[in-house]
């Protein structure tokens, strides 16, 4: 098992986990310090702050103890199987794990330390629909499951590619 965390920690894969982890928990605080409220792209785009006590979408509402135990369970059993199969997942698996461990990681530690909620700031609107606000977190789990759905789907294919 030493070894199988010792390669992982010399991959490229840890740092990248790192780096989001580390870009999600800075602009929460920067959102969080400044109580943002910008308008950056009008009627399209915004940077405000807001907590979430639920999951997406705000299910589970309130709910953060059970989330955070979620988080902590999924993320620890995920890192787990990642480092038993690191040597046989390819490149493009390898970044989706990640980037959904980042995620995952990322928004469990505000349910875990700060008890509030997760700090979201990143928010679009489309006409009159208000898409839920997100952060750094949310957008790496969502990229994280986009790709791994498009290499499910077309698994064959890019096996030959990568």
């Amino acid at each position: 098992m030493i070894q199988k965390i010792k390669s992982w920690f010399l991959s490229p894969y840890s740092l990248i986990l790192a780096l989001v982890i580390l870009l999600d928990q800075l602009t929460k605080l920067w959102a969080q310090s400044n109580a943002v409220n910008i308008t950056v792209i009008p009627e399209f785009f915004y940077l405000v702050y807001a907590r979430n006590t639920g999951a997406a979408w705000s299910i589970f509402e309130g709910e953060l103890f059970l989330l955070a135990s979620i988080s902590f369970v999924v993320g620890v059993g995920l890192w787990i199987y990642f480092l038993y199969q690191f040597k046989n997942l390819n490149a493009f698996n390898k970044l989706a794990i990640t980037l959904f461990l980042a995620g995952t990681w990322g928004n469990f530690i505000d349910r875990a330390f700060y008890q509030i909620g997760v700090i979201d700031f990143l928010s679009f609107h489309f006409g009159t629909y208000i898409f839920p606000t997100f952060n750094i977190a949310d957008s790496a789990l969502t990229i994280s499951v986009i790709m791994l759905i498009v290499y499910a789907l077309f698994e064959e294919k890019l096996k030959k590619k990568i």
